[in-house]
């Protein structure tokens, strides 16, 4: 939902194209193409675990890249999903529209239990980003017992600061960490006008942390320490590679893998589309 900080309305849209076609193209043709198949070593890599990636409203390419990268410098094994659930590519709309980030988050529910069927043993986290974290949230609370979610981390979280978490907690092993800072200048204003992606005007839980989820909820404040990887207060600053290599992938990686270098991972891309 920003362009170096500031918001980009619906008709910014073109301009942002032209000047971030790289990214566009990373982004936007394969979901047109619908070009999920997943290689044979991304297939290998499943059995090491797997983290879904979500992008923001309007699915812009905010952190695409360097999440998998800055868990790659950490370790991680597995293999790394980013999950496109936009079908507008506008963040206002997809804002507002929530029965979109709603279907997706059910969608990805399913996916994540098939994938945990498949591999029992295995991990299944989440990372996500603004809107992101309601199809999060909402694909948690859509996987089938007794498969469960490890991990969930949210970045910049427009949803709701008191949304109720504990239905996605009995569906989770592990706990939920929320990066948060009050001088978050898209929840500050776009998102207090439009409301959050739950469909209220409290405060986002990226600005004030979540409320409830007793001691499996982990605020965690944006402090002085964080500007040095990169975090300074902007809505995606938590997305670059360094950030993620030094704190997001805490929460991910339990071990490096033997023998020193961090093995690659592969992107796989999934897409959305109402059924």
């Amino acid at each position: 939902m920003v362009n170096g900080g500031k918001y980009v309305a619906s008709g910014g849209l073109d301009m942002w194209v032209r000047h971030h076609w790289t990214v566009i193209g990373f982004v936007v043709l394969p979901w047109l193409c619908g070009c999920s198949a997943m290689t044979a070593e991304a297939r290998a890599r499943e059995a090491h675990g797997r983290t879904w990636y979500i992008d923001g409203a309007g699915n812009w390419g905010f952190g695409v890249m360097d999440v998998p990268v800055g868990l790659k410098d950490a370790g991680y094994r597995g293999l790394v999903s980013n999950h496109r659930w936009s079908l507008t590519f506008n963040p206002a709309l997809d804002q507002t529209l929530r029965f979109i980030a709603k279907g997706s988050g059910k969608t990805l529910g399913s996916a994540i239990t098939r994938y945990l069927k498949k591999h029992p043993g295995a991990e299944a986290n989440i990372i996500a980003l603004s809107a992101g974290t309601g199809v999060g949230i909402w694909a948690i609370e859509n996987v089938k017992p007794p498969q469960k979610v490890n991990s969930f981390v949210l970045i910049g979280s427009s949803l709701s600061s008191k949304y109720d978490v504990q239905k996605a907690l009995s569906h989770m092993k592990g706990d939920i960490y929320v990066y948060y800072s009050s001088t978050d200048p898209v929840l500050q204003g776009p998102v207090r006008a439009l409301g959050t992606i739950d469909g209220t005007f409290d405060d986002s839980a990226g600005l004030v942390g979540l409320r409830g989820g007793g001691s499996r909820v982990h605020n965690i404040r944006r402090g002085a320490e964080h500007a040095r990887y990169g975090w300074t207060g902007g809505h995606s600053d938590c997305t670059n590679r360094r950030f993620i290599r030094k704190y997001i992938s805490r929460h991910i990686v339990k071990a490096a893998p033997s023998g020193g270098r961090p093995r690659d991972i592969v992107v796989a891309a999934r897409q959305w589309s109402p059924r």
